[in-house]
């Protein structure tokens, strides 16, 4: 999906939690290509030494950047289930679980 114009780009950076991620900083990305290159490689191996990456998102502002990661990460997560609970409907709460207690 193409970004809007009013988006424009954010260096979303933190670290991965499970499906989500702790946010340490979101901030304005260059609009040119390599400057933008350089500069996230430059953060990326500052926050590979705390085990945190580096994400470019396009959003209006810093605040929806790290909403915008944090649903890309939640959705690329493998602990995500992919199928619906009830397969008969495909929607709901219908869920059991089976546990076995040795």
């Amino acid at each position: 999906m193409a970004p809007s114009p009013q988006e424009r780009p954010f260096f979303v950076i933190g670290q991965g939690c499970g499906a989500d991620i702790q946010v340490w900083a979101a901030q304005e990305a260059p609009r040119d290509e390599d400057e933008q290159s350089g500069l996230r490689e430059e953060y990326r191996l500052e926050a590979e030494e705390a085990f945190g990456s580096v994400e470019v998102v396009a959003a209006t502002n810093s605040g929806k950047a790290k909403v915008k990661a944090r649903i890309r990460r939640t959705l690329a997560s493998p602990d995500r289930k992919t199928e619906p609970r009830n397969r008969r409907s495909g929607v709901g709460s219908h869920h059991r679980d089976t546990h076995y207690y040795w």
